[in-house]
């Protein structure tokens, strides 16, 4: 039976699509370039999307529409309808609160290498079945999708529409890898909690971050059916 770790790592997280596709250029000139996209994904502003050159092109506003304002590269380079951009792929962190707090630290203080982040904690209950079943278990995961905030320029509403949509927009990507996967039955529910801020809250106020750094996103939590597979080599 593989571990469940392999599975979320190797059959969801590998294959979540870190492109978005152009539907329209809404506009240009002035240095900027206003597109609209099929999928705005985990785009926010302040990040690059790249093409296979690779030029980059900032991103300098989105519009509550979701149309994108980018800043044009030094060498301009036009962006055509059903052009394939990339966005910064999340990275990969498991463990329990104080372990993974501890590697995450060691991977340095450049917030542009560490994050966004996909962290599964290492909190996972399984209920296997028997030879009746077409499944071979149910694995209860819990998963955050973080990035950095900006604690001493936002305000709640800030964090909402900077971090946390974004970060909604990489969980979604991350749930459909799953209902894409035929590894997996069909899943009914997915609990969520969006995070406006990362850490541990007491009563009076006391706020302590979980991990080394100032942190918004999502929590989920999810039971994973899995299908059996037949494994054996003989």
């Amino acid at each position: 039976m593989t571990d469940i770790y392999d599975i979320v790592k190797n059959e969801i997280f590998d294959n979540i699509d870190s492109t978005v596709t152009i539907v329209s250029i809404v506009s240009t000139g002035g240095g900027s370039t206003v597109v609209s996209l099929c999928n705005n994904k985990w785009i926010r502003i302040g990040q690059s999307l790249t093409d296979s050159d690779p030029k980059a092109w900032v991103i300098t506003s989105i519009a509550s529409n979701g149309d994108v304002t980018l800043t044009d590269p030094i060498a301009p380079t036009a962006l055509v309808k059903r052009q394939v951009l990339t966005i910064k792929a999340p990275n990969w962190l498991f463990g329990t609160h104080w372990s993974a707090g501890a590697e995450y630290t060691l991977r340095g203080s450049d917030n542009r290498v560490k994050l966004p982040l996909v962290w599964m904690v290492e909190q996972i209950r399984e209920e296997e079945y028997g030879i009746k079943s077409s499944l071979e278990r149910t694995s209860d995961i819990r998963v955050y999708f973080l990035d950095d905030n900006n604690p001493e320029q936002y305000l709640n509403a800030d964090y909402r529409s900077n971090v946390v949509s974004p970060m909604i927009g990489l969980k979604d990507e991350f749930n459909r890898v799953i209902k894409d996967n035929i590894l997996f039955d069909v899943i009914e529910s997915f609990r969520t909690r969006p995070l406006t801020r990362f850490g541990n809250e007491e009563e009076k106020g006391y706020f302590e971050n979980i991990l080394d750094d100032n942190l918004s996103g999502v929590e989920e939590i999810v039971s994973l059916p899995i299908f059996k597979v037949d494994e054996c080599k003989c």
